[in-house]
């Protein structure tokens, strides 16, 4: 495995990783196919972001020279920033995604992995998570335990927000 910054040569490449995640997602967890574009081009904003943006780092785990990962360190979104006390110069780890046909292989967590060296290396003592999908609440809960906040109903009756705030160690 290979983890790396993005370069503009991937966004296409990118883009299908985005759609494939997101439709296997929605399949799974019986949500609206209207979720898929507009999450896919929130996702594609913040990739062309990351280009201008100093502030912004996105990164992406490839196997034989194709991406089947993604990860980032963003500013926190509104959903920590209005629930919780942030540090103003704290990342969110943000945007990770993984090819539906390499989940459960150790990519997730090799790429967390990384994104802790990376956060370490701009000098972070914590950093931010959040989740909506339950599949992804249930990995992160493995991972990283109970969540520090949990936004009950925040998308239908029994379907929470998570948010993590965890030190880096």
């Amino acid at each position: 495995m290979h983890f790396r910054k993005i370069q503009k040569r991937d966004l296409v490449e990118l883009n299908q990783l985005f759609k494939s995640c997101l439709t296997d997602l929605v399949i799974r967890e019986k949500k609206e196919f209207k979720l898929i574009d507009d999450e896919v081009d929130r996702l594609n904003y913040i990739v062309q972001d990351s280009f201008l943006n100093s502030e912004l780092h996105f990164y992406v785990t490839e196997m034989d020279n194709h991406i089947v990962g993604s990860i980032a360190l963003t500013k926190p979104n509104p959903f920590i920033t209005e629930n919780i006390s942030t540090i103003q110069t704290g990342y969110e780890v943000a945007c990770v995604y993984i090819h539906p046909s390499f989940q459960r292989q150790g990519i997730g967590k090799f790429m967390f992995k990384q994104i802790k060296k990376e956060l370490a290396r701009l000098g972070q003592v914590k950093y931010y998570l959040d989740a909506g999908f339950q599949s992804s609440q249930q990995y992160w809960r493995q991972v990283l335990g109970e969540p520090s906040l949990i936004l009950e109903d925040y998308w239908g009756k029994g379907e929470h927000h998570l948010i993590w705030v965890r030190e880096l160690v």
